[in-house]
């Protein structure tokens, strides 16, 4: 019986450790393509601030619930292009 019971310890812990390398590589996966997604999303035209700016967050939050929407971020950006081309 004892055989058995280290047997079936043994076989559940090199189950648990394929697991554990499989969840590992399909991470890696993961974050590879993450990676790929972010490299070609980082080709896009970026503003950046001025030294020592700081953005007036309750200025560009128009609906006031705490967050930044994409919309309300390009409407800031947008007129900050209007305004440096003056």
């Amino acid at each position: 019986m004892k055989r058995f019971a280290s047997m079936l310890t043994i076989a559940l812990l090199t189950a648990g450790c394929g697991a554990g390398a499989f969840a590992q590589t399909t991470d890696k996966s993961k974050t590879t393509s993450t990676t790929k997604a972010m490299t070609q999303s980082s080709k896009t035209q970026r503003h950046p601030a001025a030294v020592g700016e700081v953005r007036n967050w309750k200025a560009i939050d128009k609906n006031h619930d705490n967050l930044i929407e994409p919309d309300e971020m390009e409407a800031y950006l947008q007129q900050g292009k209007s305004k440096a081309k003056q």
